[in-house]
């Protein structure tokens, strides 16, 4: 467990530099195998000046895993060299890190089966159910000295689809937070991992006395830079043979999701004009005055027609406005409370939600498939390569991951 700590600390540390200064650690390896063979010379001259027979095999089986480590940094660079026409053959593209970010950004971003269109779609569906579900006309009958006032929400029953909206969204958002973290893991291996921690991890394979260290760091590295993009690869030619998930809202979806009501129709010009909202919300005598201000500019005769106008607009004119609104509005609310339109309303925007949500519920199950097979490939295989070469095993606590 203290190792692992160590390891843990060690990739930390290499991490920051990376990224505090664009360097590269490459040169570090042929000085790292020079100043090795120097140490093991002196060690076999020691050993040959006390005549230790341990110490000279110590530094004959040494010696032996240094030609070895050489070997592994070669072959660990002639494969980057020779993968490069394998994943061309794959892919069509030589740089198999950058096609492996190409199709994780897809996956968020294409414009009929990304994460990201079906975050909008839901966001917009959901802006047009809140609409719908808060539309509560109300409409006052003077009677007398009293009245009647009526009111009513007939589209509050679409409020229910709030949930479903809720789950969905939830789970997109789980999936994008996912890829977009592979996402960077994949651009930090692509720079900082073959620059500095590689070359760092195969620099600590070559001397004795970290060994192990580095064999699980560069096991680490490899399913990193390696493993990673070819399961990102792998999965996304899996996911050309079948049938993927088209969750989006078309145009003429979203447009049966606006409640396009008579009564917001008909009084849509008064909610939406600022003067003539200006205009209703002022009482009898401030509107009298508003509207015949102009006849008070009038030489001579402007005063005497100014209190005409006033008295006219205000006793008359202001009053037949008020009750020709009211009875407008009122007329629209009836019909449409009558038609059963919210009904019908209803029964479109759940046959429309059905259909979309059926398809982001398989797109966010394919996603997380997908996220799972991507890290049992990269860490079973980190795993086997650590063994293989003789590192920690179990990686730090990685193998309960597994």
């Amino acid at each position: 467990m203290q190792r692992a700590k160590l390891i843990i600390l060690l990739l930390l540390m290499l991490t920051g530099m990376s990224c505090a200064a664009s360097v590269d650690f490459t040169y570090v390896i042929p000085v790292t195998v020079v100043l090795v063979a120097i140490f093991l010379a002196s060690m076999k001259m020691l050993a040959s000046a006390i005549s230790s027979t341990a110490m000279e095999a110590w530094v004959k089986a040494e010696l032996r895993e240094l030609i070895a480590g050489v070997i592994l940094v070669a072959i660990i660079y002639a494969f980057f060299i020779t993968s490069r026409s394998a994943t061309s053959a794959i892919t069509g593209s030589g740089d198999y890190i950058t096609t492996s970010v190409k199709i994780m950004n897809d996956l968020l971003t294409n414009s009929t089966t990304g994460y990201d269109r079906a975050m909008e779609d839901i966001i917009r569906a959901g802006t047009r159910i809140r609409a719908a579900a808060s539309y509560a006309p109300y409409m006052s009958i003077p009677v007398y000295i009293g009245g009647i006032t009526y009111s009513t929400s007939p589209l509050a029953g679409v409020g229910i689809l709030f949930s479903s909206l809720s789950s969905a969204t939830q789970g997109l958002a789980n999936i994008i937070f996912l890829y977009e973290g592979i996402m960077l893991l994949l651009r930090f291996s692509y720079t900082a991992v073959p620059a500095v921690l590689l070359p760092v991890s195969l620099s600590l394979r070559l001397v004795p006395f970290t060994r192990k260290t580095g064999n699980t760091l560069i096991a680490a590295c490899l399913g990193i830079m390696v493993l990673l993009p070819f399961s990102v690869i792998f999965v996304d030619q899996m996911n050309k043979l079948i049938t993927y998930p088209q969750a989006y809202l078309s145009t003429r979806s979203l447009e049966f999701l606006d409640p396009e009501a008579d009564a917001m129709t008909v009084l849509e010009p008064l909610c939406e004009s600022m003067v003539i909202r200006t205009m209703l919300s002022l009482n009898d005598q401030l509107f009298s005055m508003i509207v015949c201000l102009p006849f008070g500019g009038i030489p001579i005769v402007g005063a005497a027609m100014y209190a005409s106008c006033q008295s006219l607009v205000q006793y008359v004119v202001y009053p037949i406005i008020m009750i020709g609104t009211q009875v407008v509005y009122d007329a629209t609310l009836l019909s449409w409370t009558i038609g059963g339109e919210g009904a019908s309303y209803a029964g479109f925007a759940f046959s429309v939600l059905y259909r979309f949500l059926a398809e982001v519920n398989n797109l966010v199950l394919l996603g997380y498939i997908d996220s799972l097979a991507i890290a049992i490939i990269t860490i079973s295989g980190t795993r086997s390569i650590s063994v293989a070469l003789g590192g920690e095993w179990y990686l730090g606590g990685i193998q309960r991951l597994i």
